[in-house]
């Protein structure tokens, strides 16, 4: 190569930095699951990483110089959901606004910073996620047949259709292959992507369980509606060995039955069910097919210490709610108060600036925090490197 020539290539590059000069294929993740997937977490939140010594230095490899959220050089995403009743898609660079709105994240901005910065190839990330899904029914794998509605469905007359069920893996597939069509579509959302270098299917990362948590006929069949689908979504693609993540459903953190609130939900019970799908999955496949598909928990990343201060806001908001109607005395208030350790039940100046400067949405969601999200999307760009590297 002349020099003229290298000039000229260099010139390209800085001109057009998303073009895939180096020749390497594109690396694609899937990414899917509910409304935690989506992701709840507001930019105001991220701030808050900074607070404690353990995580300051994350804060630096999320916001630039301006102070404001960075987007990836080379991570770009293609998304599908529900915003406003209606569907949509999103396309553009790993950045702030693919989660429940243009300010907020999910798991998806942790984990594509971190695989761009670790990768020298560019990255795809597609992301399908709508709130309010069951893997039992909305989900719902082909290989896990009829969905079998339990006897109380059956008396309430809540039988699903059969259209209704495994509706979503059949529009996640659909996106997935939407977006993967052909050059053209793939330049859509990777304006550098050239078909002679191709891509490779990279990943698949699942993040969901809410829905099926919330119903014990679903914690039932989960672990075999969760093998059912890796073998499913690997079928799919045609890829019998794609690195699946399971990541496991965290709120009220690793040791859900040490909390003091919300104590009706199984939460436990169905933890177990997710890290059992893993489990049974690599005993059931061909030893060829064993070592990349991986629970990773997103218990560890939950914020203890800004749920202790939700249930404080929620629960004497409710209290002095029955206190004014009547509904309940002063004794039991106090009593109350007492029982969960809240003082005299009145929220303190710093523990209302700790919820507004670190939470922006409620428990389900992992109460909206940033660090919650970036850290647990971080995690999951680490464990699908490890599978790589396996």
């Amino acid at each position: 190569m002349n020099q003229g020539s290298f000039l000229g290539l260099v010139g390209l590059v800085a001109f057009f930095p998303q073009m895939n000069v180096m020749g390497s294929p594109l690396k694609v993740y899937v990414l899917a699951g509910q409304s935690n997937m989506q992701g709840s977490a507001h930019k105001k939140t991220f701030a808050a990483i900074g607070d404690d010594s353990k995580t300051a230095p994350l804060l630096k490899e999320v916001l630039g110089a301006s102070g404001e959220p960075i987007e990836a050089d080379n991570g770009w995403v293609a998304y599908r959901t529900n915003r406003g009743g209606e569907q949509a898609t999103l396309l553009g660079k790993v950045k702030v606004g693919y989660g429940f709105d243009d300010k907020r994240i999910g798991p998806e901005y942790g984990f594509g910073l971190f695989m761009d910065r670790s990768t020298e190839e560019p990255v795809l990330l597609i992301k399908t996620a709508w709130g309010g899904k069951s893997l039992a029914v909305d989900f719902r794998p082909p290989s896990s047949g009829v969905y079998q509605p339990s006897e109380r469905e059956k008396k309430t007359g809540r039988v699903f259709l059969k259209e209704e069920t495994g509706h979503y893996y059949r529009e996640m597939v659909a996106f997935v292959k939407e977006i993967l069509r052909d050059e053209a579509s793939i330049q859509k959302v990777v304006p550098g992507y050239d078909e002679e270098t191709g891509y490779e299917l990279s990943g698949f990362v699942w993040f969901q369980g809410w829905n099926d948590m919330c119903n014990r006929h679903h914690i039932a069949q989960y672990t075999e509606n969760m093998i059912n689908f890796i073998a499913d979504v690997r079928r799919e693609f045609d890829s019998p060995t794609l690195p699946f993540i399971v990541g496991v459903l965290g709120v009220y953190g690793a040791d859900p039955d040490s909390r003091r609130f919300d104590k009706g939900l199984p939460v436990s019970t169905f933890r177990k069910t997710q890290f059992e799908a893993v489990k049974q999955y690599d005993s059931k496949v061909d030893s060829a097919l064993r070592g990349n598909v991986i629970a990773v928990d997103s218990g560890p990343f939950y914020e203890l210490g800004l749920s202790d201060i939700y249930w404080k806001r929620r629960m004497t908001g409710e209290w002095k709610r029955r206190l004014k109607k009547g509904e309940m005395t002063r004794e039991t208030y106090q009593k109350e108060c007492a029982r969960y350790g809240f003082g005299n039940g009145e929220i303190t100046a710093e523990e209302q600036a700790t919820w507004d400067r670190c939470s922006s949405n409620a428990e389900y969601h992992y109460l909206g925090s940033g660090k919650t999200f970036i850290r647990f999307g971080k995690a999951l760009a680490e464990a699908m490197l490890e599978i790589e590297k396996s």
